[in-house]
């Protein structure tokens, strides 16, 4: 996953590994967004609103996914998150990943959608549309793949919390305890937003 977020002074820019690993690089200036690939103009079609994703996860579950989109700065931006891309971009179809190969800050990424899925982690996952229920269920989807258990009737308690965190960090950058160099929330800050929302 890419973070995209530049919050409470931070910058957080996620999955650098990734990226190193794919061979990603930048040809853009620095502090120039590009965006390329033949689905480089804006898609049209299946819609993005946030209210699709109703009902797609438990309550419990909703809370999680709502922290991972705080920390990778999607929450809140264009459909809360669902239509927007590595460094802000959005699009407006869910009906399928948009792919689109944006570069930005010495970065580049494939990242989409409110959990910021890179395109090989998306066709991996089976999911007919990119559409906002099926990334709430991609977004746990990870989570478990991760080794992560989460109760749906109850708020994770400190230690599974920190347990969670632990593994689903390799999944996104944004996540204590930071696996890959980039900044990322504290545990501190990261379980307060947690607490706020699972009701701890």
């Amino acid at each position: 996953m890419t973070s995209i977020a530049s919050k409470m002074g931070m910058v957080i820019v996620g999955a650098a590994l990734s990226l190193v690993a794919t061979g990603c690089s930048s040809s853009s200036q620095e502090g120039e967004d590009e965006v390329t690939g033949s689905a480089a103009d804006e898609l049209t079609g299946g819609t993005c609103a946030s209210s699709l994703a109703s009902g797609a996860v438990a309550a419990k579950h909703r809370a999680l996914l709502d922290t991972i989109a705080f920390t990778e700065g999607t929450r809140g931006r264009g459909q809360n998150g669902y239509n927007v891309t590595f460094a802000y971009h959005y699009f407006t179809s869910c009906t399928r990943h948009p792919n689109l190969r944006i570069c930005a800050g010495g970065y580049c990424s494939t990242a989409a959608g409110r959990y910021q899925f890179l395109t090989t982690t998306w066709n991996g996952l089976g999911y007919a549309s990119f559409g906002p229920a099926n990334q709430d269920r991609a977004g746990m989807k990870l989570v478990s793949r991760r080794g992560a258990n989460v109760p749906t009737g109850r708020a994770l308690s400190a230690t599974e919390f920190a347990n969670t965190m632990n593994r689903i960090s390799y999944e996104w950058a944004s996540l204590p305890p930071g696996r890959y160099g980039q900044p990322s929330y504290s545990m501190a800050a990261t379980r307060r937003e947690y607490c706020r929302l699972a009701g701890c």
